[in-house]
């Protein structure tokens, strides 16, 4: 599991602790790590980073993708992922980008 960002309070943040730790106990074999790198700078992960984003342009791991918005809709898709009834990533798009996609298609 890879997530970027973070709880926006402290309740959100307990919350997210106790779904981590419920998830490590689960007899499933998987095991959730997280580490923030906010507090720590960026210069420690740049590394880190390189190896993922080459694992991702490599095609090794692939993100589970729940909806694209265009980026003047980024307030409806904070919405939904509040709601909580999202199951991967939402991703907001430059006109570029909805462009790109609209050719791939």
């Amino acid at each position: 599991l890879v997530h970027y960002g973070g709880p926006q309070s402290f309740g959100r943040f307990l919350l997210l602790v106790a779904r981590l730790l419920w998830y490590n106990v689960l007899p499933n074999g998987k095991q959730v790590k997280g580490y923030g790198t906010h507090r720590l700078g960026v210069e420690l992960f740049k590394e880190d980073w390189a190896t993922l984003f080459k694992l991702l342009a490599d095609g090794e791991i692939k993100p589970v993708i729940a909806k694209t918005f265009p980026i003047l809709e980024a307030p409806a898709a904070y919405t939904l992922l509040e709601s909580g009834e999202v199951i991967g990533n939402l991703v907001l798009l430059t006109p570029s980008l909805l462009e790109k996609q609209e050719h791939q298609k």
